[in-house]
């Protein structure tokens, strides 16, 4: 199989042999920094295979993900207890009965099926992506576990006012996706984060997700400065490590986040309930003072 195949029942395109013996060892790895190298070898086998896609059950969901071409997927297929270990731990807590989970840059759904594996009744979920690629497999995962139902699906862009954008692919990493204003190419619709969760009768957000390669801050500030803070979302995630990762980091410590955690990319912030009282000033400098580092 050399393209990512949405036609076949699930378990058509399941691991065997060495592939799948080196899968479940990886399964039962403790998730730790010495069995982390471990994982990366017995992944290989998968990763180098000519099979474009398996089958496999990952949290207790049937999935199909590719082996290439996104490495997200990659990681997600050879390797997920150990991929983004602790925001998948720091997303588990912030969850609830009739919550609601924002997947802002959802690629290929990993941050919104680990929301659907925990099992919240009445959880809500709602996945921003702009590749249509992206989205067909999203749908296509969705559709084999019967879950069509709990998730609202966004084919559009989010920018801080509305207007429409062009995509462009990353021809190594789909998940690198970007948008941009002018130029030629596949056009979709751009809209701003407030209208999307208007649309859907959101009026309260638990946690975000939010990955869209380096508009974040933008797409942010309009939504501070136009959506009533009783809708902002209570936990964030998003990258904030690293070369262009400041400005978000500031400006979400700016309106009253605190930084509770951070791996080797992310920052994981969260939103008191009384983060309206006090000076930004005051509440910038006590999340500084109380930060412990945390590293995967």
């Amino acid at each position: 199989m050399n393209h990512f195949d949405t036609n076949s029942p699930w378990g058509t395109w399941k691991a065997l042999g060495f592939a799948a013996i080196c899968l479940k060892i990886v399964d039962h790895l403790p998730v730790n920094p010495l069995f982390r190298k471990l994982a990366f070898l017995l992944r290989k086998p998968v990763k180098n295979s000519p099979q474009y896609a398996y089958d496999r059950e990952i949290w207790g969901l049937k999935m199909r993900l590719a082996t290439r071409g996104n490495l997200t997927e990659q990681r997600w297929l050879t390797m997920p207890n150990f991929h983004d270990a602790v925001e998948r731990e720091a997303l588990r807590s912030a969850l609830h009965p009739g919550g609601v989970f924002l997947d802002v840059g959802a690629n290929a759904g990993f941050y919104t099926f680990w929301a659907l594996a925990q099992n919240q009744p009445g959880l809500r979920v709602i996945s921003v992506e702009p590749n249509e690629v992206m989205m067909a497999r999203m749908r296509h995962n969705l559709s084999v576990n019967g879950l069509t139902f709990a998730v609202t699906l966004c084919d559009c862009a989010v920018t801080p006012e509305p207007c429409e954008v062009v995509i462009e692919e990353h021809r190594e990493n789909l998940g690198q996706t970007t948008t941009r204003v002018d130029g030629t190419g596949c056009r979709v619709p751009g809209r701003p984060l407030l209208e999307i969760l208007q649309e859907a009768k959101v009026s309260r957000v638990d946690a975000m997700k939010i990955d869209i390669e380096g508009f974040e801050v933008p797409v942010l500030e309009a939504f501070f400065h136009t959506a009533p803070r009783g809708m902002w979302p209570r936990l964030i995630i998003g990258e904030i490590v690293g070369e262009g990762g400041a400005p978000l980091k500031d400006l979400l410590t700016a309106q009253g986040y605190r930084l509770d955690r951070w791996t080797k990319m992310n920052g994981i912030l969260m939103l008191p309930e009384d983060a309206s009282s006090g000076s930004i000033a005051e509440q910038v400098l006590d999340q500084t003072n109380n930060i412990t580092p945390f590293k995967l």
